[in-house]
């Protein structure tokens, strides 16, 4: 019982040391198991989040493959999706739709372009108006004092 402590008649095993590399193996296999969300990933592999960004700055192949899974959680989300349209989820549609298909009109919000022209103009009435309000022209107001 070489790796084990005895405290009031009780074997209590110590902890064994998990290399950084193993570390990294468990960490790439939480994150896809927590379909990608790091905070819940760390604290099951028991490193700070500031620990994975380092990895991922020094460690290009560790990057590499931290981007595998979220392309492979990506695969899967679209998978489900997709599944997901094919038994009719209207939400699903659109949400794919307005997506997928901004470019045929089923964005959230309409892309305008304009010159400033308009804005000019509604400036200068927006001013005109001021102007005879002061005068007592608009609606038959009597003069501002």
């Amino acid at each position: 019982m070489e790796n084990t402590t005895k405290s009031d008649n009780l074997a209590i095993e110590k902890p064994k040391k998990v290399t950084k590399a193993k570390k990294k193996i468990l960490m790439l296999e939480a994150l896809g198991k927590q379909l990608g969300i790091v905070s819940i990933a760390c604290k099951q592999v028991g490193i700070h989040r500031d620990t994975h960004y380092t990895w991922m700055k020094k460690d290009e192949k560790y990057k590499k493959a931290v981007y595998g899974v979220e392309y492979s959680l990506k695969d899967f989300g679209e998978n489900a999706l997709l599944k997901s349209m094919k038994d009719g989820h209207p939400g699903n549609i659109w949400n794919f739709n307005k997506t997928r298909n901004r470019d045929r009109g089923y964005g959230e919000h309409v892309e305008m372009e304009h010159s400033g022209e308009a804005q000019s103009n509604v400036f200068n009435l927006i001013v005109k108006s001021v102007e005879e309000i002061k005068d007592g022209k608009l609606n038959n107001q009597p003069k501002a004092a």
